[in-house]
């Protein structure tokens, strides 16, 4: 959890040391799409009954406004119970929205996802979710980046919430950038 804090003060110095993206030329690319795995790591009540998992995200993202982004979301997330504790099959399929807080370069974001979540496990059922995230893109080559994020994940349940938090990484392509300079 350590290095947890230690990745979010980074984000948070990286997003807070940033130029106003407003003050730069907006760049014509209007598309992302992405692609995380990733451990998950449960987090409250449910930490007793499972292990770490382990997740597989992607989606779709279009630049709305200047650094505003609205999308799709969507995943697998697995959870092996411990002792007579089922294993718990979670697959979020949300609508979500970004803030990049900056457009070129190094690019630290804030955004949250939320809709149904599928739980299948001793019972299947469908809940709410949401999912606030931070995170950070660093371009690698021309349309690619490396997509680097933690996301606190939340589905309500009757009872006790399902939490756990991600910490994710993949690859990211802008099919409309320009060639880096």
């Amino acid at each position: 959890m350590k290095r947890l804090g230690i990745f979010a003060a980074l984000l948070l110095f990286l997003a807070a040391s940033s130029p106003d993206v407003t003050q730069a030329q907006t760049p014509a690319w209007k598309h992302q799409i992405y692609f995380n795995s990733g451990p998950q790591f449960v987090t409250g009540d449910a930490s007793d009954g499972y292990k770490t998992g382990l997740a597989i995200d992607g989606g779709y993202y279009y630049r709305a406004a200047d650094a505003f982004f609205i999308g799709v979301a969507g995943g697998y997330h697995q959870f092996s119970g411990e002792g007579n504790v089922a294993d718990v099959d979670i697959i979020p399929v949300h609508v979500a929205a970004k803030y990049n807080f900056r457009l070129t370069g190094i690019q630290p974001y804030i955004g949250v996802e939320g809709g149904p979540t599928f739980v299948s496990g001793a019972t299947d059922e469908t809940n709410f979710g949401v999912a606030p995230r931070l995170g950070l893109r660093i371009p690698l080559s021309r349309g690619f980046d490396l997509d680097l994020n933690l996301k606190y994940n939340v589905v309500f349940t009757e009872g006790d919430d399902f939490t756990y938090v991600g910490v994710n990484g993949g690859p990211a392509y802008i099919p409309d950038r320009p060639a880096m300079r």
